[in-house]
């Protein structure tokens, strides 16, 4: 059962590294470039550059960002059945 979950963590922090990166490269690098073949090869290079990086930071930090924006919705949750 470790190893399930060990995997689920990997695919999760690839997948969800991989849409934001390329999601956060793509908009940023258009408003510097417009859309264009600059901005293209621009956005090629940046996911290239950001998937392994957000895909290491989610492996160090997304335990202890889940576990707080867990309380967090928590908290929220309790606050609005007031």
């Amino acid at each position: 059962m470790m190893h399930r979950d060990r995997l689920q963590r990997l695919a999760g922090s690839l997948v969800m590294s991989s849409f934001m990166s390329v999601a956060l490269s793509g908009v940023f690098s258009v408003l510097e470039f417009g859309i264009s073949w600059l901005w293209l090869q621009a956005w090629g290079r940046s996911i290239l550059i950001a998937v392994p990086i957000a895909f290491s930071l989610d492996l160090m930090f997304g335990d202890t960002l889940r576990f707080l924006s867990g309380k967090l919705a928590h908290k929220a949750a309790s606050a609005w059945q007031r």
